[in-house]
């Protein structure tokens, strides 16, 4: 596989694919992101690798996903790159009806009998995605302190120190304290 991402760049083909076990090795690039509008990550390299054991109609993926995405920053809004790491296990049933109860805690993926191909791409997207923190920020640097965007932290400071401001000016007990003053 080269650096252009194509539409096939993350099918197996289960209707070629041998009974037992066989492994898959699946990179994650920047076109692969842009193929999901709306995404949040804008940019990124993440090698995948896929453990299949195909058995009759079902077939068990073992995926370990590891890398870097760049993501925007939940505090100052600038991106950077996030560690990404996964580990999980889809069975694919090509039955149409399996059940996740079926296969304890595998999540399942129901393919109809003629499928000759698993596509991964929406399941990878989402591993990745789902292995994000959920607050976003940037890591701090060797001195410990944050390696947010200076200018944006300080705008941020200026305007809580605003809001704060204004609070206690429109507080109730501002008005009973100043109305107190004035008749002593």
């Amino acid at each position: 596989m080269g650096k252009k991402d194509n539409l096939y760049s993350y099918v197996i083909a289960y209707g070629s694919l041998p009974q037992g076990k066989r492994s898959f090795r699946f990179e994650v690039n920047d076109a692969f992101f842009r193929r999901f509008e709306g995404s949040e990550i804008s940019e990124g390299r993440v090698s995948v690798r896929v453990d299949a054991e195909k058995a009759g109609s079902f077939m068990t993926l073992a995926f370990a996903m590891e890398g870097n995405v760049k993501v925007a920053c939940d505090r100052c809004l600038d991106e950077f790159l996030a560690p990404v790491a996964f580990e999980g296990v889809l069975t694919v049933s090509f039955t149409g009806d399996a059940e996740e109860d079926d296969f304890s805690e595998d999540e399942v993926m129901n393919m109809q009998p003629g499928d000759a191909e698993v596509d991964l791409a929406q399941y990878i997207y989402e591993s990745i995605c789902l292995s994000l923190p959920m607050q976003r920020l940037h890591p701090d640097d060797e001195q410990g302190r944050s390696a947010c965007n200076k200018d944006m932290l300080a705008k941020l400071r200026e305007l809580q120190q605003e809001a704060q401001r204004v609070k206690s000016e429109n507080s109730p007990w501002s008005k009973l304290s100043a109305g107190g003053a004035a008749h002593k």
